[in-house]
């Protein structure tokens, strides 16, 4: 103890707590913040990212291989509609307008973890974005899956993927072709209650143009519950059995809408018009949340860290059938995110 004082340690230490700290004024720290640009936020998460992710892998967590949802999340705006920021959306919380990001995610118990978010503007080009996305997430974990909303579920974003040699599944985007589809199988297919028929056939978008615009999928009809569901997916030679539980997995996919409530937990409020900071509050909140998804991976027991890693194999068909295996318990986090967000608070104020 003596050495430590003399060399100053301790000393130093309450001296720095016992003077007073600087505070920068309001219009200071708006300066700087919008001094940043979009890529400055993008580096930021990256570089968590790769920091967590080393985290991860000295802590036992198991990369065999996921599935990965990507998707569009949309944050309710208020302000001027024609700031190029603003896109139109669906009615929701009070306004047609709101901010789009693309966004990935991956879909599985406790490891519930953000990949990637970039902001889509009206001038963006998603398609770009969308492979520019893929090609991140490669280099981040390993991609056996991917799943996509319905709004990609079509021939672009197929001749995409493919292109890139990954595996997808989506709903399929609504056509008049589909409601031909639709009324035979209605005609012809007659399941049982709590029963399902599964139709799997060949499917081509672009038909009636020439052979360099088409693009050949697999087209899954479910009938069941007196509905029909169609998905498209470039997996071939799957039983009826594992197309069934392909598109079982896919429902799984909504546990990235329980992501995006526990994200509004953290998410800032801000009135800003100014894109670059919304994007990097953005980055805060999905930063924040991926911290609390961290520290109820460190803290759960082995067995439930990555309960479904037992099921897993090498093979694409194992990966889906473990997001379909009944687990002998319900996965919960030890802490909340409500919790999670006041203890952080305490140790910030």
């Amino acid at each position: 103890m003596a050495n430590l004082i003399e060399n100053g340690s301790i000393n130093s230490v309450i001296k720095e707590y016992r003077e007073s700290k600087k505070l920068y004024s309001h219009s200071y720290t708006m300066r700087i913040l919008n001094q940043l640009d979009r890529d400055d936020s993008l580096e930021i998460s990256k570089i968590f990212r790769e920091i967590m992710f080393k985290i991860l892998k000295k802590n036992k967590f198991s990369n065999k291989g996921f599935i990965v949802a990507i998707d569009i999340t949309i944050k309710p705006f208020y302000g001027n509609k024609k700031l190029c920021m603003a896109k139109g959306c669906k009615n929701k919380s009070g306004t047609n307008q709101g901010i789009h990001y693309l966004t990935a995610s991956l879909v599985e118990e406790g490891v519930r973890f953000n990949l990637l978010c970039i902001p889509i503007s009206s001038l963006t080009s998603v398609k770009r974005k969308v492979e520019e996305m893929i090609k991140e997430i490669e280099k981040i974990v390993s991609i056996k899956l991917l799943f996509f909303d319905r709004g990609f579920g079509n021939g672009i974003y197929s001749r995409i993927i493919n292109n890139l040699r990954h595996k997808f599944c989506s709903p399929i985007t609504k056509n008049d072709k589909l409601k031909e589809i639709k009324e035979s199988i209605k005609r012809q297919s007659k399941p049982r209650k709590d029963k399902y028929d599964i139709i799997v056939m060949d499917y081509t978008f672009s038909e009636n143009r020439s052979i360099e615009y088409q693009e050949k999928v697999k087209l899954i009809a479910l009938h069941e519950n007196n509905e029909i569901y169609f998905f498209i997916t470039n997996i071939y030679n799957l039983s009826m059995e594992n197309y069934y539980n392909l598109i079982s997995a896919y429902r799984y996919r909504w546990g990235i809408e329980t992501n995006y409530r526990v994200d509004n937990i953290f998410n800032p409020l801000t009135s800003s018009i100014k894109a670059t900071i919304r994007y990097m509050l953005m980055q805060v909140s999905m930063i924040i949340q991926d911290l609390w998804t961290l520290v109820n991976f460190l803290f759960h027991d082995e067995d439930k860290k990555q309960p479904r890693e037992k099921f897993k194999k090498d093979s694409l068909t194992s990966i889906i059938k473990a997001r379909v295996k009944k687990l002998d318990f319900i996965w919960r986090p030890i802490i909340t995110a409500v919790q999670f967000k006041r203890q952080m608070g305490a140790i910030f104020t």
